[in-house]
């Protein structure tokens, strides 16, 4: 009997070993407790009703709560610069484009980055006229995310800037290796072929139009300019501009249906040689992170321990990256 009972604990001890203190689904301990809901529109009842207490919400849900709760005090942890407090963002979302485009038509790159940039001040200055621009470009069926409660400041907090791949490439990697660290199916380790740099022969496009697919939310911000004056970067072609439901994104890579698109990184990671003979490239970084843990008391993130937290996006950005945080700040974390 003695024999057994050793056996058994020494297989526990094992397991223990082996799972550790990090991305296990059912460890307790003193770990942040996490409840994952499919969007944020899930949570804000929630929180004004008090029925949750602390959540991760992107923006502009995390100020649209500040206006419908606005009873309470609402404070907010900005998780950019807990992942990286010097440079305060991470990749989120990148700029990919199909080889055959970049190489037909490199104008596209070397007059987007000023575009952007400046479109954003356009933004900045007409929220509203931004997100109509942006609703008018939703495909059939989608709830639009963005509304009246886009703010110059929203904006700001959405940190949507142009980063180039060469300057964004070991932010990247990085940020992908720190994703697969605590969930191994996120993402696949990015070599440099995912990058943009010397052209690689495929055959000519053949395009009489180009097609540029967005999710909604921050990253269809970034491209309002573009659509609002139905932006053609000196191609002399049409611009075919779609704004997609976010958890839709991957099919139109996946099937090789977008020229340009802008992608979630991890999924990026993923399908950007999916379409063989005409493989996408990372052109830019341009979303770096629009995520705050928010509370209705004073926290930091270590308060945070044996606290249920309000999880969106479950195996998607928000809840790896936040994911990412705690095992960077040594937190570990369970399923609610």
């Amino acid at each position: 009997m003695k024999k057994i009972i050793r056996t058994i604990l020494a297989t526990l001890i094992a397991v223990v070993m082996l799972t550790g203190t990090f991305g296990c689904s059912s460890c307790g301990g003193n770990g942040v407790m996490m409840k994952y809901y499919s969007s944020a529109a899930d949570v804000l009842p929630l929180l004004k009703t008090g029925k949750a207490h602390v959540a991760l919400l992107p923006e502009p849900a995390a100020t649209k709560l500040t206006k419908i709760a606005g009873d309470k005090e609402w404070f907010r942890l900005d998780l950019q610069e807990l992942y990286d407090g010097e440079a305060k963002a991470y990749p989120q979302a990148v700029l990919m484009v199909k080889t055959s485009v970049i190489n037909e038509f490199p104008q596209i790159i070397n007059q987007m980055s000023d575009k952007l940039n400046q479109g954003m001040v356009w933004v900045k200055n007409d929220p509203a006229e931004a997100v109509k621009t942006v609703n008018e470009k939703l495909e059939e069926g989608v709830t639009p995310s963005l509304d009246a409660s886009l703010s110059e400041q929203v904006v700001e907090n959405c940190k949507i800037y142009w980063q180039s791949a060469e300057n964004g490439k070991q932010a990247a990697k990085n940020y992908i290796n720190d994703i697969i660290a605590v969930e191994n199916t996120s993402a696949v380790k990015l070599n440099d072929d995912f990058f943009y740099g010397e052209s690689k022969e495929v055959a000519p496009s053949g395009k009489e139009a180009l097609s540029f697919v967005v999710p909604d939310g921050a990253p269809a911000l970034a491209a309002a300019k573009f659509m609002y004056d139905n932006e053609d970067f000196n191609t002399g072609l049409p611009f075919n501009y779609s704004v997609v439901a976010a958890n839709n994104i991957g099919k139109f890579m996946q099937q090789g249906k977008a020229d340009i698109m802008i992608m979630p990184i991890n999924a990026a990671s993923k399908l950007y040689k999916a379409n063989a003979n005409d493989p996408y490239q990372m052109v830019a970084i341009i979303t770096h992170g629009n995520l705050y843990i928010v509370s209705d008391e004073k926290i930091t993130l270590q308060d945070l321990k044996e606290r249920e937290v309000a999880v969106i996006g479950q195996g998607l950005v928000p809840d790896l990256t936040f994911k990412a945080v705690l095992k960077k700040h040594g937190i570990n974390f369970s399923v609610a």
